[in-house]
């Protein structure tokens, strides 16, 4: 959805005469946190099978969690980004609610051709999701239960915030596209006199 998201923000913001050279120059504040949460939760899907992640992988994801949320945070005041935090928030609060675990509907990952990973939060070498039918309170209304099925070629299940945090992003890209930025070189000369008497 996220790659959706970054594409669909670029094309529209080419439609609106944006620009690709202010991607380039758009300043994220702590973007390395950003890329340091990627990694662990990266981390986290590939060496699930180790002990260490086994034993503290809700430990790992909360870090993670808390570095994207500061990132966000800091950046509040570039366009849509407080809708890429609320649907963060989103996501997290079902997560945590459910120890930290994000509650995702088997069927649509089955219609998404997505079985392996069925396999996979069954058998715990998936360790961040769990399923639907196991959440007996409100927050499966903000699990993953949208269905993307194929033949679309990113087939997926997604939540509502995923949806939101998406739709702040293509808000986001092109908004940064179609910004103006003007850089100027002003010199400033002063000329001092003393009257005469």
């Amino acid at each position: 959805m996220f790659i959706e998201a970054i594409v669909l923000g670029i094309i529209i913001g080419l439609v609106r005469n944006g620009s690709f050279r202010n991607i380039s120059i758009t300043k994220i504040r702590g973007w390395f946190l950003i890329l340091l949460a990627l990694i662990i939760q990266v981390m986290i899907s590939v060496f699930s099978n180790i002990s260490i992640v086994q034993a503290y992988g809700k430990q790992f994801y909360i870090v993670s969690a808390v570095l994207i949320t500061l990132t966000l945070i800091i950046n509040l005041d570039k366009k849509a980004m407080w809708l890429i935090l609320i649907g963060a928030i989103l996501n997290y609060v079902v997560m945590f609610i459910n120890g930290f675990r994000m509650p995702i509907y088997f069927e649509g990952l089955k219609l998404a051709g997505l079985e392996n990973m069925v396999d996979g939060i069954k058998n715990g070498e998936i360790i961040n999701y769990m399923s639907l039918d196991e959440v007996g309170n409100w927050t499966k209304h903000l699990g993953k239960y949208i269905v993307i099925p194929k033949p679309y070629p990113m087939a997926k299940v997604i939540s509502i915030g995923d949806i939101i945090m998406s739709l702040g992003m293509v808000l986001f890209i092109q908004g940064e596209m179609i910004k103006s930025y003007f850089t100027t070189r002003s010199r400033m000369v002063r000329v001092g006199y003393r009257p005469k008497l």
